[in-house]
């Protein structure tokens, strides 16, 4: 699904306007929706949305406005409006398609299909990128881990654990950073286990450089001082593979 938001001040247009993307693009998820530039700014910043469908005026400014206020426009732009006149405008903001008020279904329709294609295409460059700083055998000491917004790059020696949250997993890192990836944790024992790190429970995959304790009972304790216990089917294999360290 497409992530898209809908910025427009009248809520007849609004309404119309998301009725005929229901209609023609069933695959967009529409995750909010705004009648102001400063909602517009909160909704953009907080949903991060792959798709915003912009008005251009509004009563407190203009679609441009939103634009040069937002720190980052890692989306793509189609602008919905009555104005024919902000072309060039829409252009030096990288729109990806300028639709006239009253919407034609057409028109719509193949600005969303340019829009789907450009960020289909981004996403794939960037699982491309992620797959070959990731590959097995890469020279690297960077791991890339996708986030629900973007991919972070971390040294993989700053990664002090990764704990299992239900198809979820949190990178736990030595600034005392705590990063909730969209990988598993088995993706994450197939990318770190070359690197050293080890297999010590089904909810936890440590870095052995950051232990800096093993009690009797079967926990260890960490440089942040957390305490993670090794399942006792593994202590053995543990042990074993702490020794050869």
């Amino acid at each position: 699904m497409i992530r898209a938001v809908l910025v427009e001040d009248e809520l007849k247009a609004q309404k119309v306007l998301e009725t005929l993307l229901l209609q023609e693009c069933p695959h967009l998820d529409i995750v909010g929706r705004a009648m102001s530039v400063d909602e517009a700014k909160q909704i953009i910043s907080a949903k991060k949305p792959d798709l915003v469908f912009m008005d251009i005026s509004m009563p407190d400014g203009t679609g441009f406005d939103v634009l040069r206020q937002l720190d980052d426009l890692n989306f793509e732009l189609i602008f919905v409006t009555s104005h024919n006149n902000y072309m060039m405008d829409a252009i030096r903001f990288c729109a990806i398609g300028y639709v006239l008020k009253p919407v034609e279904r057409e028109a719509l329709v193949e600005a969303v299909k340019n829009a789907e294609k450009r960020i289909l295409q981004n996403k794939q460059a960037l699982s491309n990128l992620v797959a070959n700083l990731n590959a097995p055998g890469s020279s690297s000491n960077r791991l890339g881990i996708p986030t629900s917004d973007s991919v972070l790059f971390l040294e993989v020696d700053t990664i002090i654990r990764c704990e299992g949250m239900q198809g979820y997993t949190q990178v736990v890192c030595t600034d005392q950073s705590k990063i909730t990836s969209s990988y598993s944790l088995g993706e994450f024992r197939n990318l770190l286990m070359p690197y050293g790190f080890l297999d010590i429970h089904k909810s936890y995959l440590i870095n052995p450089k950051h232990i800096v304790k093993y009690d009797k009972e079967g926990m260890l304790t960490f440089i942040d001082q957390v305490t993670v216990p090794v399942s006792r089917r593994k202590r053995a294999e543990f042990l074993a593979q702490f020794n050869r360290l």
